[in-house]
């Protein structure tokens, strides 16, 4: 995953460095999701495409992980996932800021692990 500004490549993530998505569910919040990157520090991003990028990004992830990629809905009334995500300062602090298991959203996984089904949705 590349992140590219102004023709530049400002970071480059791989697929399977990502641990999950998080997202805002409040329909008139901003389009934001973040990548979070155990590893290093997340990235968020506001996109009008960001279903279809989050589509795409679960497809590839469970294409190389073989299992549902993580995703966290992070309720109202919050306005962005700052609180959400970790930074280059937290990593530095070991600090780190990803959503708990209880913002995972099920509803969310493209596939039955069990039966290898597509459509759990």
């Amino acid at each position: 995953m590349y992140n590219i500004h102004s023709g530049k490549v400002k970071r480059c993530i791989q697929i399977k460095d990502i641990s999950g998505l998080s997202k805002l569910t409040d329909p008139n919040a901003i389009k934001e999701f973040a990548v979070h990157v155990p590893t290093s520090y997340d990235y968020r991003f506001i996109t009008d495409r960001r279903e279809s990028i989050i589509e795409l990004l679960k497809r590839l992830w469970f294409n190389i992980m073989k299992e549902n990629m993580p995703i966290y809905h992070i309720p109202k009334p919050t306005k962005d996932l700052k609180d959400y995500t970790t930074t280059e300062k937290d990593m530095k602090k070991n600090t780190n800021r990803h959503p708990g298991s209880d913002f995972r959203a099920l509803s969310e996984d493209l596939f039955d692990i069990d039966s290898g089904v597509q459509g759990v949705t």
